[in-house]
Parts: C-alpha cells; structure tokens; sequence
C-alpha cells in the first residue's frame, strides 16, 4: 500500500480540479481509466461556481454533469479524455488500484498494488516522466485490513482526532480547546483546527453518505 501527494498542477487531472483553491474535492469512487471516466467526484466549498466553470473548461474533461447536492458539497460525475490523463493512466498500468484520493492544495492518495513488484515499476514510471510525488508511507495491505475501520485519514489527520476525542474536545461541556491540542501536537492552532475538522468531515462522510444518498434532491443546474 502507498500512500503520497502530488502538487495539482503537477498533473493534468489536477489542474482540472484546481480552479478555486479554497474548494476540497474528494473521489467518492473509482472505475477502470479504460472506459474514459473519471469516478464521481465531491466539491466542497460556499462558491463552487469558479471550481466547475474551470472544470468544464479543462482540456482533458469531456463532460460534466453535477448530480446532487449536501449542504455545501456538489457530488460531479466527470468524464474526460483518458489520452491526456498520462499520471493516472501510468497509475492503472501498473496495477495501481485508488482506494482514498482528496484535494485541498495538493492531492493526496491512497493505493494499493497488486505486487511489490507493481510499485517498483510504479516508482520508476513516475521519476522517469519528473512527477514530484511526494511517499508519505509505505506498508503491507494487512496491515491496514487489521484496521476495524479505514476511513483514508491521513496521519496527521488521524492523530489529531484521536486526541481531540481522548481529551473530550467533542464532549458536552467541552472538556479541551483546540490550542491545547496544537500544544500537544506541537503544531499551530490553525493546522489543529484544520486536521480535526477534515478528518472529521471525511469519517463523517463515508459513514453516512450511504445512509443519506436515497433521501438527497439532484442539484440545480448550472
């Protein structure tokens, strides 16, 4: 399993899905690049009109249909020109399947291939066409299948939450604040708030997206 980032404008997928900075985009689910279709995609944001103008206007995006909408969040089906997908077409070559992928400034993924053989090849597809990835971790898929739930957490992610709930951020009254998790974590108040509150929303969503999306109205067009 490999986990690592990518700058946006690194890759052509990223720069379709830059075009407003304070907008997260989240894959909701991935089919096989070979039939030239981008999985759904989640928007997050107050103003998504930048965000799917600079999407419809990409290159590698043939269509773009918004399918429904949650609070401040557009669920998008995407199709695009895998031709001019050259990353994730060198991830599907070599046997990379994508279990987690999310955006803010830059794009973060989870994968899982099928041999380490694979992400050998893999590793050197990716220095030989000058792609800046970023390996934040490398480790055995059981390793993470001894997990009872995996929700795509980063580490930092994953470790602020369990010390926000540990010290009863999340109790009634609140029993901690969010400086005197940073303080712990030996990082600022901004990026503690930020790891808490995206690792919140991303257990939140893939707990109750499917208990939700029966009763969702489709969004209005754009």
């Amino acid at each position: 399993m490999l986990e690592f980032t990518l700058p946006s404008d690194s890759f052509p997928f990223g720069r379709a899905t830059s075009g407003d900075p304070s907008v997260r985009v989240q894959l909701e689910r991935l089919v096989p690049l070979r039939e030239s279709r981008i999985p759904l995609l989640w928007a997050t944001g107050t103003e998504l009109t930048q965000f799917e103008r600079h999407l419809r206007d990409s290159e590698i995006v043939t269509h773009v249909e918004a399918v429904t909408r949650l609070g401040d969040s557009v669920l998008y089906y995407v199709e695009w020109d895998t031709d001019k997908e050259t990353f994730l077409n060198g991830l599907s070559e070599h046997n990379g399947s994508i279990l987690d992928a999310h955006s803010d400034s830059e794009w973060s993924f989870t994968v899982r291939f099928r041999s380490h053989a694979d992400l050998t090849r893999f590793h050197q597809f990716y220095q030989a066409h000058d792609y800046p990835v970023a390996i934040d971790r490398v480790y055995d898929p059981e390793e993470a299948s001894r997990t009872e739930y995996n929700f795509g957490l980063t580490s930092g992610q994953r470790e602020a939450l369990m010390m926000a709930v540990q010290e009863g951020y999340f109790s009634v009254p609140r029993k901690t604040k969010l400086d005197e998790i940073a303080d712990q974590l030996g990082i600022t108040k901004q990026a503690a708030s930020e790891r808490v509150r995206r690792g919140a929303e991303t257990v939140l969503r893939k707990s109750l997206i499917g208990l939700v999306s029966d009763t969702l109205e489709p969004a209005d067009e754009a």
